[in-house]
């Protein structure tokens, strides 16, 4: 029998985290741009819950995050959350690679990550307006962009992999309970 204590738990842990990120991609982070850009900190979210937990979790979250960004910052609704879900999707097949102390593939992941959100949302928005230098955005949006998402990326990566520890450990200290 599924018990509920523990999904509702992760449920709120996940809420916390999209909150807290939110609000440092919203607020925090376009204080301290950059060269004109801010670090991408859903992508950062997504990627890691993702390649940490799965396909699907990774694709709930990106859901999740994408509706948040639409309908507080999206002229289309649905981009984002798009976006996102195929971003969450494509770090959840990487699951079977990930080792939480290990950063090569977080931070490879994650780069590639800002660099597929970049490139579709150049696709959804700028070439539907009729600007295609591509070569002009990659070079002074997208990379930047992408620079900064990975070195943020160093210090908001720790947290979401402590929080999948807490959950995963707690789950042990229940099932020892029943038994």
């Amino acid at each position: 029998m599924v018990e509920i204590k523990p999904i509702l738990k992760t449920i709120l842990a996940y809420a916390v985290l999209i909150y807290f990120y939110y609000i440092l991609q919203t607020a925090f982070f376009p204080k301290f741009s950059l060269a004109g850009v801010s670090p991408n900190v859903l992508v950062i979210l997504v990627s890691t819950i993702g390649f940490a937990k799965g396909a699907n979790q990774g694709m709930t979250v990106g859901m999740v995050c994408g509706i948040i960004l639409d309908i507080f910052a999206s002229g289309y609704f649905g981009m984002y959350a798009l976006i996102l879900v195929i971003i969450g999707f494509l770090n959840g097949t990487f699951r079977q690679f990930f080792f939480g102390d290990d950063m090569k593939l977080p931070l490879l992941l994650i780069g590639s990550s800002d660099l597929i959100y970049g490139g579709l949302i150049y696709i959804f928005t700028y070439i539907g307006r009729g600007r295609l230098d591509f070569p002009f955005y990659f070079m002074n949006l997208m990379m930047p962009e992408a620079v900064y998402t990975i070195l943020v990326s160093l210090l908001l990566y720790f947290p979401i992999v402590q929080m999948d520890e807490w959950l995963k450990k707690s789950e042990k200290r229940r099932e020892r309970k029943l038994v």
